[in-house]
């Protein structure tokens, strides 16, 4: 296979390509499109105000376009995360580690009315994890520490963490 010439259209197909498979934040994308052109080229530095130009622009048309949407990946990527029982604590730093701006973070998140749905998250790990009141009623009383220390290392916090692990007990 011959190789590919690094232009301005062989990126954008190359972007295209990757938006149809994957759903991405606009600096993921950014990151995706560089290291393209790093194994394209071998090295960015030659042609780095050249290819940031190009991306950019790439970058513009996709976002005028509707196939980069950051407010929409970060809700749906948050939901997901929401629905296997992941506190919203992680479900930030997941999407602060996907690229995402603080603005979109904060906004995604203040959707989301708190207390309820972590609630609910919680019981989802505690259920998987056979924790508290998921657990033999005997073990429960030997092992509540350890599951409210299983519920902390999730994300949650205590108060959440002690009314999970808590409930159900006669």
């Amino acid at each position: 296979m011959p190789k590919q010439v690094l232009s301005f259209e062989t990126l954008r197909k190359a972007g295209l390509r990757y938006l149809e498979r994957y759903a991405a934040s606009t600096n993921a994308f950014k990151s995706v499109l560089r290291r393209k052109v790093i194994r394209m080229e071998g090295d960015l530095e030659q042609r780095s105000v050249e290819v940031d130009k190009w991306i950019g622009e790439i970058v513009s048309r996709f976002t005028k376009a509707g196939l980069l949407n950051d407010n929409l990946v970060a809700e749906n990527l948050c939901s997901s995360l929401l629905r296997r029982g992941t506190s919203l604590k992680m479900i930030k730093a997941k999407l602060a580690a996907k690229g995402f701006e603080r603005d979109i973070i904060s906004r995604v998140l203040g959707d989301i009315s708190g207390e309820q749905e972590e609630l609910e998250a919680a019981f989802l790990v505690a259920r998987r994890k056979r924790l508290g009141p998921y657990r033999e009623k005997e073990e429960r009383k030997a092992n509540r520490n350890r599951d409210l220390g299983v519920l902390a290392k999730a994300g949650f916090p205590y108060s959440i963490s002690k009314q999970v692990i808590d409930s159900f007990e006669t």
